[in-house]
């Protein structure tokens, strides 16, 4: 069987042999690549049927040949993923984990920190990845939908980042924040005299994402007479403004979010049936962050490095009881409830470690009520960790115990009882 391809592209070469190191130690073959042209001959030498990722210097993303590369890749037929990577925030993620080497969360951390605010290391997140890729390189309407807080408009943000529009403007609207009266004017516009206080013309979300992408958060709960027009706009690219009687043409692309289930919706009055077909041809569910536990570590990585740089803290570190509690706790409000959390620690924590009592009150409350099943998996935490440090030295001493003792600080005799307590290969 083909080893799956880890491509790295990174000006300096140097930068990353650690990191390519790592990889290869996960059973990965490695390549790395100084420039994009380079980065393109080396991808049509390979297998078509190698599956491979692409990891990408984050500065690279506003570099000439970006562009270029991104549609380059959106043709191939191959499984193929193109992520990217910020160094600043790896060594976060050193931090945060605490107990793990240096090359072990290099080799975790490298493909998980993503197109800016876009993370995670799990099959469910590539899948999702991957299908906005292909969504966002054909102009196309795009429907996203998903809980409260699980990134629909990070989303959205993503999709024209990395679309043919890239470069025209991104114009996001919450339908709900606008009230019903004034939602036609607001998304088409209006001319002069077309109602009492309209004294001049005035643009509408259309005209103002002229040539880029307009989001619609929320759309489930459009009226259903403006539902009919954005129907007609999606499928004739005119409209009407308020008070005009000529229409006028657009060319700009409608990204659209919901939490609602439209499905349930078009079986009673909520949402027309037309424009639900319309919108659901391309379609993103984005999971809930309890469907995506694997992540939390990265993410908390993320806000955490994105808060201490706001507040000027330095990294801090999640104590193993915080760690368990976070991965317990059902977060309703996903991943806007976890940067939300974060932020919040990161502020009141004085020490080196954020502890349960720093988090909010529903969170202490939650630990309280389910105090021995968050303490048994802190003590799973801490072994799991164990586990890794463990590892990784027989990695490096390339299974020498009595180095690989030596290298850890304890005893042969300490290695091998560890050995067999965590039913490892001695």
């Amino acid at each position: 069987m083909t080893k799956p391809l880890a491509l790295i592209i990174h000006p300096d070469e140097s930068s990353v042999t650690a990191l390519a190191k790592a990889v290869e130690g996960r059973g990965w073959a490695v390549h790395i690549s100084s420039a994009i042209d380079e980065a393109k001959r080396m991808l049509n030498a390979l297998p078509i049927d190698q599956q491979k990722f692409i990891f990408a210097d984050l500065t690279l993303c506003h570099g000439a040949g970006w562009n270029e590369l991104t549609k380059w890749l959106s043709n191939r037929r191959d499984q193929l993923t193109l992520v990217c990577f910020d160094p600043q925030r790896i060594q976060a993620l050193y931090g945060l984990l605490g107990q793990a080497s240096q090359s072990q969360s290099e080799a975790n951390g490298l493909h998980a920190i993503s197109a800016p605010n876009m993370i995670g290391d799990t099959p469910r997140f590539y899948e999702v990845l991957n299908l906005a890729n292909r969504y966002a390189m054909h102009d196309i309407t795009v429907l996203i939908t998903g809980e409260t807080g699980t990134g629909k408009e990070v989303m959205a943000q993503y999709i024209h980042a990395h679309g043919p529009r890239a470069d025209k403007a991104f114009v996001g609207c919450n339908m709900t924040a606008i009230p019903e009266t004034l939602v036609e004017s607001e998304l088409f516009g209006y001319v002069k005299g077309a109602f009492t206080g309209a004294d001049r013309n005035k643009k509408g979300l259309i005209e103002a994402a002229e040539g880029g992408t307009l989001f619609l958060d929320e759309i489930g709960d459009l009226a259903p007479s403006i539902q009919l027009k954005l129907l007609r706009f999606l499928e004739t690219r005119q409209y009407y403004r308020v008070g005009e009687s000529t229409p006028k043409s657009s060319d700009v692309r409608i990204i659209a979010a919901t939490n609602k289930e439209l499905e349930e919706a078009i079986q009673g009055t909520g949402f027309r049936k037309d424009l639900y077909f319309r919108l659901n041809s391309a379609r993103i569910i984005l999971p809930a962050l309890r469907e995506r536990r694997e992540d939390m570590i990265l993410l908390i990585a993320n806000f955490a490095y994105q808060a201490c740089s706001q507040f000027q803290k330095s990294l801090k570190k999640l104590s193993s009881s915080a760690k368990a509690l976070f991965l317990q706790y059902p977060w309703p409000g996903n991943i806007r409830e976890l940067k939300s959390v974060i932020e919040s620690a990161i502020m009141v924590t004085d020490g080196e470690y954020i502890t349960i009592s720093d988090l909010p009150m529903n969170l202490q409350h939650y630990a309280t009520g389910h105090r021995d099943e968050i303490g048994s998996k802190a003590i799973l935490n801490i072994e799991e960790g164990e586990r890794n440090v463990i590892e990784d030295a027989l990695r490096q001493t390339n299974g020498n115990k009595a180095k690989a003792a030596e290298a850890l600080g304890i005893s042969t005799r300490t290695l091998y009882r560890k050995l067999e307590k965590f039913a490892l290969a001695n």
